[in-house]
């Protein structure tokens, strides 16, 4: 009598749900020859809420398949992909046998005899996917079939784990679960009683391994173990690579019940990886990589500056992602070093830094506020690239704050989408040169902005020595938010002769003046070009050195300006007004 009247009651929920959820008696009627469809649904009464979401509603994926009884054992109906994220689906399947009384989830080598239900939980599982929307959990459901509908009802509960910023694999990647009571095998079912259950006992089977694989850094993942009933004094999950684990966590003292499923979250902690293998420090990637891509998976706050070794290069993918430095210590003045001989690409992130007063001895009362000691961002001896990535500095103005500060031998290179940007006032990009090898800065795009976008600067008072300097614009806008001078570039010397100074413009938005000539030396000029770009500062350009030797020096063969440019362009060029602009073309003057 207790089974009539459960199934009974099933078929009167049933019968309410699909009219909620309207559906109609003919979807029964669509399969001919030995197609078979049912409409099945999930009870929703308190003590059975076991689903995905917060509220622990339950749907249906995409593939999912239940098994129904015949004359010869359960046979498998798969879900009608429309019915995908609904609470009651239609089920298909084509076999011979007529469909008998019951249907279980999810279809599996269950058997069923004298009412006993033989039920059988994997020990393992492969995903496709490990997104948590894409993944079927599988919880254990059993339940009648009454005029071509049928309604499940939960005999247990599962497990659902979180696990973010797992890394990209092989095809060899698992997620194994282990208990400290059976998980796995055959389990037996009384659909008899007043709530049939499945319950977890000390017999063996207590792993579950699911097979993945992940191509995307950083990524998270859901897994789903199907739990007998029952208290377990510990459950473990564990990540694995092949054969190298990269997170394993236990909890212990749980009880499962079919009301609400056990929710954890396991983190693999990890900051970088280089094709699959992992790194917990940045430092240790950049030391490990032989030319390959360090991909950075999550924000990391350094609290020691990074080094790239003379002779190694190294793309460093920031991933979207920010690496930052707060330093309090002259010791520590810079993000990242690029030794000479290394070459660095910097890509997609941010690198954040920003020096602060580290002791009474820069600062307090009747000394400055600011840092006392010079700082950058990036420290550039080698070969630096920017791509589709923002540097700032963001230490307040006062001292000698640089967000890439180039010494001899150095070339750094600013593609588009970037953005170099010295937030508290001083110089965006530096060149320091004293005489021993030349600096290379070529600007294709992005923005530099700052006191200066960029200062030229001869460091030695040796008159007898010319550094090589060269700054090339392709593109890109050069800001200065110097109020008084505005000066978006400015070339300057202790000492030292510039004639080895070269500017090439050809493209670009210059928001503040090219500054020529100074500082100690005059003797001679810094060679400037323009054949291209926009001159927003009042001048264009001006040189404090002798106008004679300027006039030798600086050529015009293009560019728009404020100002009448026309002592400097080249022969067979002019400057034309147009539209309120001087511009420089071919032509004869009129």
């Amino acid at each position: 009598m207790k089974k009539i009247s459960y199934f009974m009651a099933l078929a009167m929920v049933l019968a309410l749900s699909c009219q909620k959820n309207e559906f109609q008696d003919e979807a029964v009627q669509k399969g001919t020859g030995h197609l078979k469809t049912l409409i099945i649904g999930v009870t929703d009464e308190a003590d059975t809420r076991v689903g995905f979401d917060g509220n622990n509603s339950f749907y249906w994926h995409k593939g999912d398949r239940i098994g129904v009884i015949t004359s010869s054992g359960f046979k498998e109906m798969v879900l009608d992909d429309q019915y995908h994220r609904q609470n009651t689906g239609v089920f298909t399947g084509d076999f011979e046998e007529d469909m008998g009384d019951y249907v279980v989830y999810p279809y599996g080598g269950h058997a069923l005899a004298d009412g006993q239900l033989t039920y059988v939980l994997p020990s393992s599982y492969t995903y496709a996917s490990i997104e948590a929307e894409d993944n079927s959990f599988n919880p254990p459901m059993a339940g009648m079939i009454d005029g071509g509908k049928g309604q499940l009802k939960h005999l247990a509960s599962f497990f659902k784990i979180s696990v973010t910023n797992i890394p990209a694999g092989g095809d060899d990647m698992k997620f194994i679960f282990t208990a400290d009571k059976r998980i796995t095998g055959e389990f037996l079912v009384d659909l008899s009683a007043d709530t049939p259950v499945i319950t977890t006992d000390m017999k063996a089977g207590n792993m579950v391994t699911i097979n993945f694989s992940n191509t995307v850094p950083g990524n998270n993942g859901t897994f789903y173990i199907p739990a007998p009933l029952g208290s377990y004094g510990s459950v473990t999950a564990e990540v694995l690579d092949g054969d190298a684990t990269l997170v394993s966590k236990t909890w212990h003292e749980q009880t499962v019940s079919r009301m609400t499923p056990k929710r954890g979250a396991v983190e693999v902690e990890y900051v970088a990886e280089i094709d699959g293998k992992i790194y917990k420090n940045l430092q240790a990637a950049i030391d490990a990589s032989e030319g390959q891509t360090i991909t950075v998976i999550k924000d990391i706050d350094l609290d020691a500056p990074l080094a790239v070794a003379s002779g190694k290069t190294i793309i460093l993918d920031l991933n979207g992602r920010t690496v930052s430095e707060i330093s309090t210590s002259a010791a520590t003045s810079y993000l990242m070093n690029v030794k000479s001989g290394a070459d660095v690409t910097v890509k997609n992130g941010t690198l954040s830094f920003a020096a602060t007063t580290p002791d009474t001895s820069w600062g307090g009362e009747g000394l400055p506020d600011y840092p006392g000691y010079a700082n950058n961002t990036v420290r550039n001896e080698g070969v630096l690239t920017i791509e589709n990535a923002v540097l700032e500095n963001k230490t307040k103005k006062g001292g000698a704050s640089y967000v890439i500060d180039n010494y001899a031998g150095a070339k750094l290179t600013v593609n588009e989408g970037s953005v170099l940007n010295q937030a508290g006032g001083d110089i965006a990009i530096r060149m320091f040169n004293g005489g021993s090898g030349a600096i290379d800065v070529t600007i294709n795009g992005g923005t530099v902005s700052g006191y200066r976008a960029v200062w030229i600067q001869l460091a030695s008072s040796n008159a007898a020595v010319a550094p090589i300097m060269n700054l090339t614009v392709n593109g890109g806008t050069l800001t200065s938010n110097d109020q008084t001078y505005n000066q978006a570039v400015y070339s300057y010397s202790y000492g030292n002769d510039m004639k080895n100074v070269t500017i090439d413009v050809s493209g670009g938005t210059f928001n503040g003046d090219i500054a020529l000539t100074g500082g100690a030396n005059k003797t001679n000029i810094e060679t400037l070009n323009i054949s291209g770009g926009t001159f927003n500062g009042a001048w264009g350009f001006y040189s404090y050195g002798d106008e004679t030797k300027a006039m030798e020096a600086i050529t015009l063969t293009g560019g728009t300006f404020l100002e009448d440019p026309s002592d400097y362009v080249a022969d067979g060029y002019v400057a034309v007004m147009e539209d309120d602009l001087w511009r420089v073309r071919l032509g004869q003057a009129e």
